[in-house]
């Protein structure tokens, strides 16, 4: 049982540092897609830590994991999230792009730290003897999933918008 109680702490101490790391990169951003996207992966690293947070009382009280649903988990797909995001930052960046020379090494900096917790999050489903973790950190590991899915995207789109245009809008090329 320490073990579990232990790799929640580590998780929550790496959904906070997540948390703190998007704080920062949106204050420093001034890009509306870069500062919307920060913003709102804060929150959802935020909501993560939540999660563990009430795992580990229920787990120090039962010993043993409890379902998703008793936890309170939102299964609301972020992809949809996502894409208004994406959508109301697309209109704000229309009126005019600043210059965000630094854009590029927040991202990396966000894509680091999702792939840390996607690598965490899919060894410990694997190694989960009971359902409900496995259950819990799959459905984490698809949502750092889509977090880095979407920073991915919204890097293609600052540093490239010509070519994002073309994979995801599927743009016909007439010549």
């Amino acid at each position: 049982m320490d073990e579990r109680l232990s790799v929640i702490k580590q998780a929550m101490q790496l959904e906070d540092d997540g948390r703190q790391y998007y704080l920062q990169a949106a204050a420093r951003a001034r890009n509306p897609l870069a500062k919307n996207t920060f913003q709102w992966l804060a929150e959802q690293e935020q909501q993560h830590k939540q999660y563990f947070v009430a795992y580990y009382q229920i787990m120090e009280e039962q010993h043993d994991w409890p379902p998703m649903s008793q936890i309170g988990v939102s299964t609301q797909a972020a992809r949809q999230e996502a894409a208004r995001i994406f959508q109301q930052a697309l209109t704000q960046i229309e009126e005019g792009i600043p210059e965000d020379i630094e854009l590029s090494e927040l991202y990396n900096g966000a894509m680091e730290l999702e792939r840390k917790s996607i690598d965490l999050y899919r060894t410990e489903a694997e190694r989960a003897a009971e359902h409900n973790a496995r259950e819990f950190y799959d459905f984490l590991t698809e949502q750092e999933r889509g977090h880095l899915n979407l920073l991915a995207t919204t890097l293609e789109y600052l540093d490239h918008p010509d070519s994002w245009y073309l994979t995801e809008e599927q743009w016909i090329v007439e010549g």
